[in-house]
C-alpha cells in the first residue's frame, strides 16, 4: 500500500504571517492536529508547519502574550516528508528517524506537496490489517470446527 492511498490529500494551509489564533482556528475547523504555512507571497509553496503540540508549547506555555504572535514564530521550518509513492514502512521509519507524528507527502516531482499523513493515518490501516488477519484466523477456525468467534470490526481514525 503507497502514501498517497491513505494520507489526507489537501493540507490545510495558512499564510506564514497568519496570527497563531488564526492558525489554530483553522486547525479547529478542519479537525487537523497540523496545519501548513505558506510563503506569503506563493501561496503554493509550504514553508513550514505548526502543530497542536507547537502551540502549546512555543505560545501558549512561553512568556509572551498569545495577541500579535504569527504562526511563522511558533513553526518548525525544519520539514519532513515522504514521498507519496513510499510504503507505509517507510513512512514508520521516517516518522521515527525524525520523531515527528506527521509527514508531509510529496508527489513524483519530489517538491509539490500532496498530503499529510499523520500517525493516526498509519495506525488505522494497521489496524484494519490486523482485523482482517483475525477474520481470516476465525473463518479457519470455524472451518475445522472451532467455536466461531465475532470478528473485531473494522475502525477509521478521524482526521
Amino acid at each position: 500500500m503507497k502514501i498517497a492511498d491513505i494520507c489526507r490529500r489537501t493540507p490545510v494551509t495558512v499564510p506564514a504571517t497568519a496570527s497563531v489564533r488564526e492558525a489554530a482556528r483553522a486547525m479547529q475547523a478542519e479537525h487537523v492536529g497540523v496545519i501548513g504555512l505558506t510563503d506569503p507571497f506563493d501561496p503554493g509553496r509550504i514553508v513550514g508547519v505548526v502543530t497542536d503540540r507547537d502551540l502549546v508549547l512555543h505560545v501558549l506555555a512561553g512568556e509572551r502574550p498569545v495577541d500579535g504572535q504569527v504562526a511563522a514564530q511558533a513553526c518548525s521550518s525544519r520539514l519532513h516528508g515522504v514521498s507519496a509513492q513510499a510504503s507505509v514502512h517507510e513512512a514508520v521509519q521516517t516518522m521515527r528517524e525524525h520523531g515527528v507524528r506527521r509527514l508531509l507527502v510529496v508527489g513524483d516531482d519530489g517538491q509539490a506537496v500532496v498530503g499529510v499523513l499523520s500517525m493516526d493515518d498509519v495506525l488505522s490501516v494497521l489496524a484494519n490489517e490486523l482485523a482482517a488477519l483475525a477474520g481470516s484466523l476465525q473463518s479457519g477456525m470455524a472451518r475445522e470446527g472451532g467455536a466461531p468467534v465475532q470478528p473485531a470490526p473494522l475502525v477509521r481514525a478521524a482526521r
